[in-house]
């Protein structure tokens, strides 16, 4: 089994995020081979990046890094649930990579992203540059949600489409294989 660790990168009041980091951990428990958590980054209220040492020297002082560690950690593979702002990711997001190094290391990453007429491909791309110092295997397969304001209901919530669904599907499977290739090669 392979444990996989939903990101929710955005922390705003009223946020969206929440809505597809919920989505995709429902899909990936669909499979019976995967042990998925959401990470809500909004619950664990990480502070701006405070250690006193950096992170690639993995001696961490502070219990809410330590605790972040543990978390991360016993991960197999992720999945980054980003916004674009500015053309890029999100700030809270930013901090949650900047707090560990050893952590992320030789694990897979996807993405689901969301914004206007992009889908937040540019926020994933800046991603994809920070994975790959961070020394992990990000995977081509995404989720992008573009103009998703356009497909929510009269309640505020969004409507997956089947398409949607399939790109989940695939994504979910090149992650889980990976995560366990993967795994199995930290292990020895």
């Amino acid at each position: 089994m392979v444990k996989i660790k939903v990101i929710s990168g955005s922390v705003r009041p009223g946020r969206f995020n929440i809505q597809p980091a919920t989505w995709i951990t429902e899909i990936a428990k669909r499979n019976p081979d995967v042990d998925v958590e959401l990470v809500d980054l909004k619950e664990l209220d990480l502070p701006f990046y405070n250690e006193p040492k950096p992170a690639m020297m993995g001696d961490y002082e502070l219990d809410h890094t330590k605790n972040l560690a543990k978390i991360m950690g016993e991960a197999d593979g992720f999945i980054f649930v980003t916004a674009e702002y500015n053309h890029s990711y999100s700030p809270v997001l930013a901090n949650a990579l900047n707090y560990l190094n050893a952590e992320w290391n030789y694990k897979p990453v996807s993405f689901v992203s969301y914004g206007s007429q992009a889908g937040g491909a540019r926020a994933v791309e800046h991603l994809r540059g920070i994975a790959g110092e961070l020394r992990m295997f990000d995977l081509r397969e995404q989720v992008l949600l573009p103009n998703y304001y356009f497909r929510l209901d009269d309640e505020g919530n969004y409507q997956f489409s089947e398409e949607e669904e399939k790109a989940a599907d695939t994504m979910l499977s090149e992650l889980t294989t990976w995560a366990e290739k993967l795994k199995t090669a930290r292990n020895s």
